[in-house]
């Protein structure tokens, strides 16, 4: 995924670059959501299991469900 841009509506995500833009104007974003929407994303119209978010945001990290909710 490293080097591609998604776009969808109004927004463009750059997951290379970190950086989230609602047309030209940048999006304010941690670095964990910015992976979780990376995820959704290059996935579109599939499901992800918790545990697939989890390691998208957290790789090789055991953390509790509820940072999961916190971020989304």
């Amino acid at each position: 995924m490293q080097g591609s841009r998604f776009a969808f509506g109004p927004f463009v995500l750059d997951p290379g670059a970190g950086t989230l833009l609602r047309g030209d104007v940048p999006v304010a974003a941690g670095h964990r959501a910015l992976k979780l929407l990376e995820a959704l994303v290059a996935r579109p119209g599939e499901i992800l299991a918790k545990a697939e978010l989890m390691d998208a945001a957290w790789p090789g990290t055991a953390v509790e469900e509820g940072n999961l909710t916190v971020q989304i």
